[in-house]
C-alpha cells in the first residue's frame, strides 16, 4: 500500500509538471552538432533570435546550444575570432519559443585554440524579447535585451544541476543492479548536497527548471529520483554502512549523520517527492 502511494505521487508530480510544461514551459535538448560552422556576419535589425558578441580576443570558438539547436562559430584556420562584432545565431530559438510557447534555455560557452572552456552561461530566451545579447569577456558571460554599449545585464543567468544529469544518466528502472545504482547515485547526491554552497531556494529554483525541461521524459526520471530518495533515506540510517558495501561502496566514508540534508530536500520538494 505504501508502494502504491508513493507511485500514485509520482504520477501525480509528472501531472502537474506536464501542465506547467503546456502553459509556460522551459526546454532543453542539446543537440551535439561536431561539424563547426564558420563566423556569420552581423545579423539584419529585423532578426529576432539570441546575439553574441566577444569582449575578448583569446576565443577561438563560440558555441549555443538550446531546444534542438546546436551550433558552433569559429575561422576554418582556427585563429581567434573577431571582437566587438554582434554574431547572429539564427532564428531557430525564437521559432521555437514561439511555436511552443514556452522559454527556451540556451547556454553559450567560449574555447581557446586549445580547447580550455573559458566560460560558459545558461539563459532563458522567450520570443516576448525579441533580441537577446550576451556578451563573452574576462569577466564571464553576461546577457542583456538591448545591444547599447552600456546596457545592464539585465537577464539573469540560469543556475543549473549537474548533479540531477548524473542521476539521469547513471540510475535504471526495472532492470537488473537497479537499486545498486540508485545507491550510488544517492551517495553522490549525498555528498554533492553537503559541499555545495547553493541555499535551498536556489536549488528549488534550479530543479524545477531543470524537471520542467524534461518534458516526455519527466515521469522516467521522477522514478529514478524516487530510487535514489529511498537509498538515500536509509543512508541516514544505522545500517548505512551494511548498504553501501552491498552496493559496491565498500571505500565510500560515511561523513554524513543521521539528520536529512537540506540541499537534497530541496531537490526532493521541488520534485513532489516531499
Amino acid at each position: 500500500m505504501k508502494h502504491m502511494k508513493k507511485i500514485t505521487l509520482t504520477l501525480l508530480t509528472a501531472m502537474v509538471l506536464v501542465a506547467v510544461l503546456m502553459t509556460g514551459c522551459t526546454k532543453l535538448t542539446e543537440v551535439k552538432n561536431n561539424t563547426p560552422s564558420t563566423t556569420d556576419a552581423p545579423a539584419e535589425t529585423g532578426e529576432y533570435g539570441v546575439y553574441i558578441r566577444l569582449a575578448r580576443d583569446d576565443v577561438s570558438s563560440v558555441y549555443i546550444h538550446g531546444g534542438s539547436i546546436s551550433k558552433d562559430y569559429e575561422n576554418a584556420d582556427g585563429s581567434a575570432l573577431n571582437t566587438g562584432e554582434w554574431v547572429f545565431t539564427g532564428e531557430e530559438i525564437a521559432e521555437l519559443s514561439k511555436k511552443d510557447n514556452c522559454s527556451v534555455l540556451f547556454t553559450v560557452g567560449a574555447v581557446t585554440a586549445d580547447g580550455t572552456l573559458l566560460g560558459e552561461g545558461t539563459f532563458l530566451y522567450d520570443a516576448t524579447q525579441k533580441k537577446l545579447y550576451v556578451t563573452v569577456s574576462a569577466d564571464g558571460m553576461t546577457c542583456a535585451t538591448s545591444d547599447a554599449p552600456d546596457a545592464p545585464a539585465d537577464v539573469p543567468p540560469v543556475l543549473t544541476l549537474s548533479i540531477l544529469d548524473e542521476i539521469d544518466a547513471d540510475v535504471t528502472v526495472g532492470t537488473s543492479g537497479s537499486s545498486l545504482t540508485a545507491v550510488q547515485a544517492a551517495v553522490k547526491l549525498i555528498e554533492w548536497g553537503t559541499g555545495t554552497g547553493l541555499d535551498a531556494n536556489e536549488i528549488s529554483d534550479a530543479a524545477t527548471t531543470w524537471l520542467a525541461a524534461k518534458n516526455d521524459d519527466l515521469a522516467e526520471f521522477l522514478q529514478k529520483l524516487e530510487l535514489v530518495d529511498d537509498a538515500y533515506q536509509k543512508l541516514l540510517t544505522d545500517g548505512a554502512r551494511e548498504l553501501l558495501d552491498s552496493a559496491g561502496c565498500a571505500d565510500a566514508q560515511i561523513t554524513w549523520g543521521s539528520q536529512p540534508v537540506e540541499a537534497v530536500e530541496a531537490v526532493m520538494q521541488a520534485a513532489g517527492l516531499r
